[in-house]
């Protein structure tokens, strides 16, 4: 994914209800060509000679075996313990197989890669900046062995192809074979050296955008020796013309489509662009009533991201009650075939109090979202307004909201689904608060009376009869 070419794209359309809409972003990635590698001819060079040299030094070089290649690969990335998400990456480009220029396919016989790429980028998504800047997504060690080559301290926020050297690690193995690890965030390669030991599934790094790139990813590369005209493809597939076998402990399918993350959010998600940290806006809970910038009263957002998109496939939604049973459900199908897409959703908000759930399900693989509902009636007047009162309540035609206070009160009035019925505003004299409203044209039912007075905020049923 170096030098990746985010297109977004805005759709409205309307769905069932006016207040029920979907807002769908869409984002392709394209790659980098073999006139922007993201590994120069140059840097390569300084890899070999690196490796070479250090192999040769301590010893490890004369070790190797290099008649049997017996590593077995783990994936290279893995969720930091600050990551819940059901899934972080998508494949930005595979080894490109087809050696001619202007002509390319990866191991599978399809074309997610550009001509030369000689490695495995693992793009992070979504929000692969926010993950950076949390040290969200790991590099480990795929197999054990020993450190021949380290850089770290260089910059790590670019966003085009460019001649910086990236963060990055090389690994030989027993066999003598190496890995390289390239792009990682600044500061964030281990602390160990050339020379040391590692196991396999060890910290290497975090997951960044140094060196030639355009967005957090991880260039992982395989060579048979210790340059990169050895370099392998580890997957295995009718189109590997390099080596007949899969270099994986397990490997992952060529196309995955599934559910990566949903969240629940007060607002829209905010997507700047590299190198510009992404704004998630997501919400574990909600007050009622509740008000999303740029949303209609009582409703929030529901966001679906997902990986490899097939077109014609479709995806199921649900928000389940906290009994398990389904409060509102709907689907989506896709259009295209896409590596990623962002859906983001306006549903109404339950109004009980309790822990909801919020699944999707795509591909047959689920991902779900709890968020609770706080509704304040239920809750201790702790707002410093405890004086403020409604009388009559129940009332039919009117009420007055009365008691000690000062200063300059707002006053909201709320069907119990949160949409907004009216705002009035008053000011106490004398230090004391009296403000009538007339209800006469409210049908019967309950309201919500929301009060606030610099920075106090206090909810209060209003049952009209």
């Amino acid at each position: 994914m170096k030098k990746a070419i985010l297109l977004l794209s805005l759709c409205l359309s309307l769905a069932v209800t006016a207040q029920d809409f979907v807002i769908s972003d869409f984002v392709t990635a394209s790659g980098n060509d073999e006139l922007h590698p993201c590994i120069s001819a140059a840097e390569y060079a300084a890899l070999n000679r690196e490796c070479t040299i250090n192999s040769r030094r301590l010893g490890s070089d004369a070790k190797a075996n290099r008649n049997i290649l017996t590593t077995s690969l783990l994936w290279p990335i893995r969720a930091a313990a600050n990551l819940n998400d059901c899934g972080y990456h998508f494949i930005g480009a595979y080894v490109d197989q087809n050696t001619a220029a202007s002509a390319l396919f990866d191991y599978n016989c399809e074309t997610n890669t550009y001509d030369g790429h000689h490695g495995t980028d693992i793009a992070i998504w979504p929000y692969g900046f926010y993950k950076m800047d949390n040290s969200m997504v790991e590099v480990i060690a795929a197999a054990s062995g020993t450190i021949v080559q380290k850089a770290d301290g260089n910059f790590d926020r670019n966003c085009a192809a460019n001649n910086l050297t990236a963060n990055s690690i090389i690994i030989q193995h027993i066999d003598g074979s190496n890995a390289l690890y390239w792009h990682m965030k600044k500061n964030s390669v281990t602390t160990k050296n050339v020379g040391d030991s590692v196991a396999a599934g060890e910290y290497l790094g975090i997951a960044g955008s140094s060196g030639s790139a355009s967005g957090p990813h991880l260039h992982f590369e395989v060579w048979g020796g210790n340059t990169n005209a050895t370099y392998q493809d580890p997957f295995s597939g009718s189109c590997n013309l390099l080596n007949a076998n899969s270099w994986w402990s397990a490997q992952k399918p060529h196309t995955d489509p599934t559910v990566l993350k949903v969240s629940t959010n007060t607002t829209d998600i905010l997507l700047p662009g590299c190198p510009n940290t992404e704004t998630p806006n997501e919400a574990d809970s909600f007050t009622i009533p509740f008000q999303g910038a740029g949303l209609a009263p009582g409703y929030a957002k529901f966001y679906v991201f997902t990986r490899d998109e097939l077109i014609g496939l479709t995806g199921d939604c649900k928000i389940l009650n906290p009994n398990g049973s389904v409060l509102n459900s709907w689907t989506f199908t896709s259009s295209a075939n896409n590596k990623i897409y962002v859906r983001g959703f306006s549903k109404l908000l339950p109004t009980i109090s309790g822990t909801y759930t919020f699944r999707a399900t795509y591909n047959g693989v689920s991902c779900s979202k709890n968020f609770e509902i706080v509704n304040p009636l239920g809750l201790p007047d702790l707002s410093g307004l405890e004086s403020i009162t409604i009388n009559p309540n129940p009332a039919k035609d009117h009420f007055t909201v009365m008691g000690n206070a000062s200063g300059e009160f707002t006053f909201s009035l709320f069907h119990l689904t949160g949409q907004l019925i009216a705002i009035e505003q008053a000011t106490a004299a004398s230090n004391y608060l009296r403000k009538s409203f007339t209800i006469a044209g409210l049908a019967k039912g309950i309201y919500l009376l929301q009060i606030d007075n610099a920075g106090k905020r206090k909810v209060i049923k209003i049952i009209k009869q």
